[in-house]
């Protein structure tokens, strides 16, 4: 059996995949938001009651995005442990890895990682106590937030931060109708930190928590 020709979504913009650059970089996930979800902020775009049986089958999705073109995440070594995990994640959940041509569900995934760059305004006080920012109004219209340099001349003053998104989309696909039946995107930060096996199943169990499990 031929593997199909899946119609599954891209990834763009914010939706960036999640924080997976761990293995290849010596990074771990940690999200700027939630530090009680350290695998990220998982979204269960398309929810299900139960999936088609119990027996699954990864089918491999071509990287169609830059970020899923990063080398950091096409790293041949890396996609094995990411799977890995998965596929312990889904045994977890009951499931069991069956060859393609038996399988009651397809498993895909889409991984991809990204630099941002943040530049924004700032104010700052001199002694603790006199504001150097302000606002500069000329003509009857004001600017943005200025501090005065040396000169006296308003300078606009910025604050740069710099971090690394990554995210995770799994979907569980119905083989005949080639239909997507359960999807979830896992996205966050990458830090530098721990890059062991252990923070990818962390990733890939905390993806999977809202999956269905199987009952017999």
């Amino acid at each position: 059996m031929s593997t199909p020709r899946l119609r599954i979504a891209g990834i763009a913009g914010p939706l960036l995949l999640c924080g997976l650059l761990a293995a290849t970089a010596g990074c771990s996930f940690s999200p700027t938001a939630a530090r009680s979800t350290p695998a990220g902020k998982v979204t269960v775009v398309l929810p299900a009651s139960a999936l088609p049986g119990q027996g699954y089958a990864f089918v491999p999705m071509p990287a169609v995005t830059a970020p899923e073109q990063d080398a950091r995440v096409q790293d041949a070594q890396f996609r094995a442990r990411l799977q890995q995990s998965l596929d312990s994640a889904l045994q977890a959940k009951g499931y069991r890895p069956v060859e393609l041509a038996r399988a009651d569900f397809l498993v895909a995934w889409r991984v991809g990682v990204r630099d941002v760059r943040e530049v924004t305004a700032v104010q700052e006080d001199v002694g603790g106590t006199t504001p150097m920012a302000a606002i500069q109004c000329t003509g009857g219209r004001c600017s943005q937030l200025v501090v005065r340099s040396d000169d006296g001349t308003p300078v606009v003053r910025y604050n740069t931060r710099e971090r690394t998104e990554g995210g995770l989309l799994v979907e569980m696909i119905e083989p005949g109708s080639i239909q997507v039946v359960w999807r979830a995107l896992n996205t966050g930060t990458v830090s530098p930190g721990d890059a062991g096996q252990a923070r990818l199943d962390a990733i890939a169990g905390n993806t999977l928590s809202q999956l269905p499990a199987h009952r017999p």
